[in-house]
């Protein structure tokens, strides 16, 4: 059952290295209803692992997931970000919707000129759900 697309998410583009690439591709896929698609040819530094994923909505994918012994043993530079930003329509929707996921939600917090929560994926990372400014 997808989302009803009362709320929808968005990013401009999440690069995130995973020790468990399919797991953290599971969970992207159950938390956002992102849907697996084909590396697109103009992205940097293609990897065996890499995992491409869109958003619902999206006509491009905007997610790429790696291995990270695929990334260290390329000797590429690709750190974590500190935090992801993933931007939604409807904050307090989007916090029920992932609440009601499993996901463990951070309460809405005020960053000035917009709201936002926090979560962490399978492997600590820290995403950042915004409403859109």
């Amino acid at each position: 059952m997808g989302l009803s697309f009362a709320m929808t998410f968005y990013t401009e583009s999440v690069v995130l290295t995973y020790a468990d690439v399919q797991g953290a591709k599971q969970w992207w896929v159950n938390t956002f209803d992102c849907r697996v698609v084909k590396v697109p040819p103009d992205w940097d530094n293609p990897l065996p692992s890499d995992v491409a994923l869109k958003l619902p909505g999206d006509e491009e994918p905007t997610i790429l997931l790696n291995a990270r012994s695929e990334v260290e043993q390329a000797g590429f530079d690709r750190p974590s970000p500190v935090v992801s930003v993933i931007f939604c329509d409807k904050l307090k929707k989007a916090h029920e919707h992932l609440a009601s996921r499993g996901i463990l939600v951070g309460p809405i917090q005020d960053g000035g000129d917009t709201q936002f929560f926090e979560i962490r994926d399978i492997e600590g990372n820290l995403l950042q759900i915004c409403e859109e400014p």
